[in-house]
């Protein structure tokens, strides 16, 4: 082997031996340089510093994490979950890096990973509600209410000042239908933050559901004084009026739903409802026509618009709605045969 030869196969072994070399201490560098950017905003800056880190060291699972929490944040969720990946290969034992990869599948839809990964985040850390909490959400998501609220439950016991375990909670007690368990969870997670619109709103659904109208309706108050917005207090407030006979009240209540974007059959229907006891039937029947348009098998907006036409005297349409709701109903016959037989004179 000439000199040549010599020098060249030795200039590309060192380089070679230098290409596999970490630089921990380089690479931290750039890491503490990418959260400093990342913390004033500047995105990009900190992508270009994570992936500096990362071609220096390729064992620096922070930067593998942080990179990934980046690309969720960004909705870059595949490439979140790469990296995220390669933080758990290199260090398997850190259950915050399967909490946020559990996060990009919970957003990815795919429950079934969320849940390997939350499992994983509760053995390494089993004291952590939040990874509890967590869990059970994704038991919720999977419909799985009795399993969530016994996670939500133990993330309490281990803060019992945790704000969003109480609300998890109080929703996996609404799914089953116990609206007394529901109500005392969200009046903690109240006292816990009196400033969640959806916090009165779910109470006061769960109150009306308890019969307890008059419990309802100033937790529907307050949740649409903290949210103007907040489309659903106002359907729900909105029954609360209809069914204490304030039709005026519960007009101005579905307007405003429908004005704000819940434009489905049954807030139609129910505005509707509103009309006709105010006796505008020519508005209630242009509300029962939007209902049965946006769902033709709705079967109260066919005779509620019965009933309007009756009223306005128009025997036939009237005639027409009942035995539409019949045929998709015939419990309904017994309750509006006497009203068929007079639309048939």
């Amino acid at each position: 082997m000439n000199k040549l030869t010599y020098l060249f196969f030795t200039l590309l072994g060192f380089a070679l031996f230098g290409c596999t070399q970490r630089n921990p201490e380089e690479s931290s560098k750039h890491l503490k340089s990418g959260v400093e950017f990342q913390n004033k905003g500047k995105l990009d800056d900190a992508m270009k510093e994570y992936s500096a880190a990362i071609e220096i060291d390729k064992k620096n699972q922070t930067a593998w994490y942080q990179r990934g929490v980046l690309h969720i944040s960004r909705n870059d969720l595949q490439k979140g979950i790469q990296d995220l990946s390669e933080a758990i290969d290199i260090s398997p034992d850190s259950a915050r890096f399967y909490d946020a990869r559990g996060f990009a599948y919970i957003t990815l839809n795919d429950n079934g990973k969320a849940m390997e990964d939350y499992e994983k985040a509760v053995e390494k850390d089993p004291k952590n509600a939040v990874y509890v909490n967590r869990r059970g959400y994704v038991y919720a998501l999977l419909k799985d209410y009795t399993t969530a609220i016994k996670d939500y439950s133990k993330a309490i016991e281990i803060n019992p000042k945790y704000e969003d375990a109480y609300s998890n909670r109080g929703f996996s007690y609404l799914s089953l239908s116990k609206f007394e368990n529901c109500a005392n969870d969200f009046t903690k997670a109240i006292e816990l933050n009196p400033n969640r619109a959806v916090y009165y709103n779910t109470r006061g659904y769960a109150y009306a559901n308890l019969k307890r109208m008059f419990d309802a309706l100033p937790d529907y108050d307050k949740a649409i004084a903290l949210d103007s917005n907040l489309g659903d207090a106002y359907v729900n407030r909105g029954y609360i009026f209809l069914n204490t006979d304030q039709f005026n009240f519960a007009l101005q209540d579905f307007d405003k739903a429908i004005k704000l974007g819940l434009q489905n059959a049954p807030n139609y229907n129910a505005r509707g409802f509103a009309f006709q006891n105010l006796k505008k039937f020519t508005e209630a029947i242009n509300d029962y026509t939007k209902s049965i348009e946006l769902d033709p098998n709705f079967t109260d907006a066919y005779v509620n618009r019965g009933f309007s036409y009756f009223n306005s005297l128009d025997k036939p349409n009237a005639l027409k709605d009942w035995k539409t709701a019949v045929g998709q109903k015939p419990a309904l016959d017994s309750s509006l045969k006497s009203y068929i037989e007079k639309a048939s004179k």
